[in-house]
């Protein structure tokens, strides 16, 4: 009796096909994740699952200290590299391109609504890319994404807006310097989105950033260059709590694991404790429910993936783990 109980949990039946159910996902590097307001959840998507080995395309739920997976008819390929975003307009996920199983470079939409994956915006899309960065703009329900690594594995600088299911080419008098893995926000209290770090290889290793950027009025600006903070692979999410930027750990030359906020003029360290040193572009995003930052996993020092959830309490300045 025991064993028929068992194999009750463990398989399943969607759309006739049987399947084994997994009550976690797997551990995975660059852990592509979204906050969903409209039922506050963490949306997990793709990425390179270290322990089967490949590229995966399952899509999950995290809720109430728990995930749930969630099966769909039909859903974009497997893949890393890519970004995903939550359009709060639209009640929607957003994801665009990065690497499929075959390691081919993608540009596609997609849509992630009523439990429903669908491809859109299959007009003249940005060209394909890996390690790029997205920002949902609330205030006007537009999508930014800029730069990432094409096939040549050339840096790009290139900024576009996804709007209306459109995409179309933003032409700044001023850019960004080409990079990758760096990390973009919407900074509600400016209503700019603001960049900041990533690197772009170079024939002796590769370029680190430390600048800060702001798209204001659909225009690049320059607004800050501080070297002790140089960095690729890092987190960044605004908190509407402190109303700052706030941005966590990466790598240079190492692990980082200290946390900063961008008030808009300047960067301030909070704390250098808290969640273990990490990179792997860490998900970071602001739970609205909570009134708080939200951490999850990551790269670590021990050269695995992480799948911890941590805290950061904005009024204390202090990081605390979720059991």
């Amino acid at each position: 009796m025991l064993f028929k109980v068992v194999i009750l949990i463990l398989i399943g039946v969607f759309n006739g096909r049987i399947y084994a159910q997994q009550l976690e996902p797997c551990p995975r590097n660059k852990p592509v994740i979204a906050y969903n307001e409209a039922d506050n959840a963490i949306y997990l998507f793709g990425g390179y699952c270290s322990v089967h080995k490949k590229k995966v395309n399952d899509l999950w739920k995290y809720e109430k200290n728990k995930w749930i997976q969630i099966y769909a008819e039909v859903s974009p390929s497997p893949r890393s590299g890519h970004a995903m975003i939550y359009d709060s307009q639209r009640n929607s996920l957003i994801v665009f391109g990065g690497k499929n199983e075959n390691s081919e470079l993608l540009n596609d939409t997609w849509q992630f609504k009523n439990n429903n994956w669908s491809l859109i915006a299959e007009n003249a899309a940005p060209s394909i890319r890996q390690s790029h960065a997205l920002a949902y703009d609330s205030k006007s329900g537009s999508v930014y994404m800029f730069g990432g690594s094409n096939s040549l594995k050339e840096s790009l600088n290139d900024t576009w807006v996804l709007k209306n299911q459109k995409w179309n080419k933003l032409n700044s008098k001023f850019s960004p310097p080409p990079r990758l893995q760096h990390a973009m926000c919407y900074d509600s209290k400016s209503e700019n989105v603001v960049l900041f770090g990533g690197f772009d290889r170079k024939e002796d290793g590769k370029n680190i950033y430390y600048d800060t950027w702001e798209l204001e009025n659909n225009n690049w600006v320059l607004k800050s260059e501080n070297q002790n903070l140089a960095r690729d692979h890092h987190a960044m999410s605004y908190s509407h709590n402190s109303e700052s930027v706030i941005l966590f750990g990466g790598y240079n030359n190492g692990y980082l694991g200290d946390t900063w906020s961008w008030n808009g003029e300047q960067w301030m360290l909070l704390t250098d404790a808290g969640p273990s040193k990490r990179a792997g572009k860490p998900g970071l995003v602001y739970n609205v429910a909570e009134n708080a930052i939200v951490l999850f996993g990551g790269w670590g020092e021990t050269n695995k993936p992480l799948m911890d959830f941590w805290i950061f309490n904005s009024k204390v300045n202090k990081w605390s783990e979720e059991n």
